[in-house]
């Protein structure tokens, strides 16, 4: 489980932002690390087939932001902030996601799980670097991002 990615990016990963970063001299580091895992869910007063319960292997991207580094030129170790969302995630792991707390009382839809992820690790994470968004990908073709900026 875990991919890990790294980019620094000015400001954000757009050229407009990119563009305006230089303007304002602000530059700041993104850190991305990316896992997978399999569960199942059923949504909870859907009108369709979702109601049903089904499984996903489910893609989980996790972006954090600073504007510096420590003194050996890394924001945050990538292996410990890949550490954090494994152990978020292996919660749910080769589980129905309903049966787990929160979602055991609220609905676990993609939604829900992102924020649920993304308030997880910035409890976790240490007070140097902010979380910017986590990514939840129920198939290659659906997925959410939560943040809170």
């Amino acid at each position: 489980m875990g991919l890990l990615q790294i980019t620094g990016v000015p400001f954000g990963d757009t050229i407009q932002s990119a563009a305006s970063a230089s303007k304002t001299g602000k530059r700041m580091y993104e850190l991305r690390v990316k896992t997978v895992f399999s569960a199942a869910h059923h949504l909870i007063d859907y009108p369709g087939a979702c109601q049903r319960i089904h499984g996903h292997n489910w893609t989980v991207c996790a972006a954090l932001r600073a504007n510096e580094t420590d003194q050996s030129g890394m924001v945050i170790d990538l292996m410990e902030f890949n550490r954090l969302l494994n152990e978020c995630i292996e919660q749910f792991d080769h589980r129905v996601i309903n049966t787990v707390p929160p979602f055991d009382r609220i609905n676990p839809t993609s939604e829900n799980m992102a924020k649920y992820v993304y308030d997880w690790l910035a409890e976790h994470l240490p007070e140097s670097v902010r979380m910017h968004h986590v990514s939840i990908a129920e198939t290659d073709s659906f997925s959410v991002r939560y943040t809170a900026e």
